[in-house]
């Protein structure tokens, strides 16, 4: 009786850690972003996303229909900040 009691800790301690450890992992793979370039590249990126963005916007002041152009580059936008800062903050540790 003691042993099954043992093994059921021993099972549920382990599958805790397991949890823990998926939950723990870095904010890009837990939102299912794969941050794959440099930081440099963000950055360039950014720049261009947010030209994008204010051109987007300008037209949907005058016609509604392009609001989906402004949330999508809003989206690209926030994931390109979301990985140049995970970047930003991998690099400045490493130093």
């Amino acid at each position: 009786m003691a042993n099954i009691r043992t093994y059921r800790t021993g099972i549920f301690a382990a599958l805790t850690l397991v949890i823990c450890g998926v939950t723990l992992a870095s904010p890009a793979q837990a939102a299912g972003t794969q941050c794959t370039g440099t930081l440099a590249q963000y950055g360039a990126t950014i720049k261009q996303l947010e030209t994008f963005s204010a051109k987007a916007q300008a037209l949907a002041d005058q016609n509604p229909l392009y609001i989906s152009d402004v949330e999508y580059y809003a989206s690209a936008l926030a994931q390109a900040e979301r990985c140049a800062k995970n970047l930003g903050n991998i690099a400045t540790v490493s130093r």
